[in-house]
Order: C-alpha cells, then sequence, then structure tokens
C-alpha cells in the first residue's frame, strides 16, 4: 500500500508552501452540503483536498460529502470508480460567474 506524506512548510513571505502534488483532473462530483446534493466538477485533486467547480456556493466551515466519479481509462482504471469522501470546505470564491470551493479530504473510500 502507498502513502503520501503532505506538509506544509512556509515560504519566505509566510505564505504555506503546498506540500502535496495537485493532479489536474476534470471529473464529475456530487456534492452534499447541508442535506442538498448539487453538481460540481473536479479542477484538480491531492491526496488531501480537492478544488471544484459549481453550480451552487459553498461557504468556509461547511461540512461536505462528495462523490467523486472515476471514468474507465481514467488513473489506468480499467473500470469506472468512484471516491466518497467527507470533510470540509476551507476556501470559497467566485471566478469568470461560477462558485468555486476547495474541500479537504477527511476520509475517504473507493467504491
Amino acid at each position: 500500500m502507498e502513502f503520501a506524506i503532505c506538509s506544509a512548510s512556509k515560504l519566505r513571505d509566510d505564505r504555506p508552501e503546498r506540500g502535496c502534488v495537485r493532479y489536474p483532473l476534470h471529473l464529475p462530483a456530487t456534492v452534499l452540503a447541508d442535506g442538498e446534493p448539487s453538481e460540481a466538477v473536479t479542477a484538480d485533486i491531492s491526496s488531501s483536498g480537492v478544488l471544484f467547480q459549481l453550480r451552487q456556493p459553498l461557504h468556509p466551515g461547511q461540512d461536505v460529502e462528495f462523490l467523486v466519479q472515476i471514468p474507465a481509462g481514467t488513473l489506468d482504471f480499467f473500470h469506472t470508480a468512484a471516491m466518497h469522501c467527507q470533510g470540509r470546505i476551507v476556501r470559497s470564491y467566485w471566478k469568470n460567474g461560477s462558485p468555486w470551493a476547495a474541500a479537504v479530504i477527511d476520509e475517504y473510500r473507493f467504491q
């Protein structure tokens, strides 16, 4: 089993440096926040979090569950798979008229 270790170090201007490799994967996802499902697309994924482009805005501090669909042929998977995650929103903003949100992944499992 492989593990990815993420650590945050500081840049010279005291901003945190990202400690995990981000993969620019645009995958369909369903995000469940406050009991309401919403469709989304991932912009990038790391071992510790995911950035979503959403249809409905989410807010920092919100607990979320999300299901990321991984089509066959993506990441060398021969079959369609899904990653079910629990986490929380740590950042949100608007870009080009769409809401975006970054979520930290607290727990996950593949289905």
